[in-house]
């Protein structure tokens, strides 16, 4: 159960985060290496999702997906990319199923809500 609202809460930050923020992008490509994974700083936005999961750093693929997306590459490319990008850094993560799992709910959320950000 708790698990389940973990899920379902998580959902629901992400949804608020994306319909409520607006990107900055400062670096090359409209991307900084360092921009953290979220739609944006607005209500919380990058500070309510976790930037990591068990160890892996998510950061690098949200930053590759910004890249992909900007460049003009359809999305469900660039989604497809990103989950893979994470997936990979799980593989040095503490406990790689789980962060795979993570991975997953990321680019799910990418999937459903990302069309309303992009």
């Amino acid at each position: 159960m708790t698990m389940r609202l973990t899920r379902v809460t998580l959902g629901i930050l992400l949804l608020l985060a994306v319909c409520c923020s607006q990107a900055t992008a400062d670096g090359p490509r409209g991307c900084a290496p360092w921009r953290p994974c979220g739609p944006g700083n607005s209500f919380g936005g990058n500070r309510l999702i976790p930037q990591a999961g068990f160890g892996a750093d998510f950061r690098p693929s949200c930053s590759s997906h910004d890249a992909c997306l900007a460049a003009g590459v359809p999305r469900r490319d660039c989604d497809r990319q990103f989950l893979h990008n994470m997936q990979c850094a799980c593989e040095q993560s503490r406990h790689p199923i789980l962060c795979r799992m993570q991975a997953r709910w990321y680019y799910t959320a990418a999937r459903v809500f990302g069309g309303l950000y992009h």
